[in-house]
């Protein structure tokens, strides 16, 4: 197959970038894809957290590199770009010419929901190119990320059915080095399943078959 590259950019801290790329990259490998996360946030958040896992005594399952300076391994299919947090628009517009797919985390506080806007707006980004996806999304009753999900939808913006829930274990998770599906839990196991659905809903969109 093709090597596909997605990469995930966030005009805000605080949405969980690097938790959803390594959880992310996680589901993906569980479903026998050769996956790549190269982590270009100088913050290196992502490659703290696989550092963690390998201290641990934990496997990943799959490669974390430095995002400037890594070589991407030949037998790669699928490289997710843990992008360098709040892109100025041309390196956002660059992102979604160059890549089969940008996914931008919002949360779904005001300040979150303006800057995502703003970014989109001013990076004229194709809507063909792009995704949002709601993190750190308050859980039910809340309904919040319920109400903002039609917003978005009735505004015509390509935004992922799947969101992501706001849970303590993620901090857990990042602690130990561990990813949500390694972890025991109902919450832990419940945050998974979001996951490996999100990742059945980016490969759809990447017209891979499973």
């Amino acid at each position: 197959m093709k090597r596909f590259q997605v990469a995930i950019a966030s005009s805000k801290g605080g949405v969980g970038k690097s938790a959803v790329s390594i959880h992310i990259c996680y589901a993906l490998s569980q479903k026998g894809f050769e996956v790549v996360l190269a982590d270009a946030d100088s913050n290196q958040s992502s490659t703290y957290w696989a550092e963690r896992a390998e201290q641990n005594g934990h496997s990943l399952g799959f490669s974390v590199i430095d995002g400037i300076q890594g070589q991407v391994p030949k037998n790669c299919e699928i490289l997710w770009i843990d992008t360098q947090g709040n892109p100025d628009l041309q390196e956002l517009e660059k992102l979604s010419q160059n890549m089969d797919l940008v996914i931008l985390p919002c949360g779904v506080d005001a300040g979150e929901v303006t800057a995502t806007l703003r970014s989109i707006n001013q990076a004229k980004l194709s809507v063909d190119k792009y995704k949002i996806l709601l993190a750190r999304v308050p859980p039910k009753p809340n309904k919040r990320g319920e109400r903002l999900h039609e917003q978005f939808q009735k505004a015509g913006l390509p935004i992922l059915d799947q969101s992501i829930q706001n849970r303590v274990c993620h901090y857990d998770a990042n602690e130990s080095g561990l990813t949500l599906g390694q972890m025991k839990g109902r919450a832990a196991s419940a945050g998974a399943r979001e996951y490996a659905r999100l990742a059945d809903e980016i490969l759809e969109i990447l017209g891979v078959e499973l």
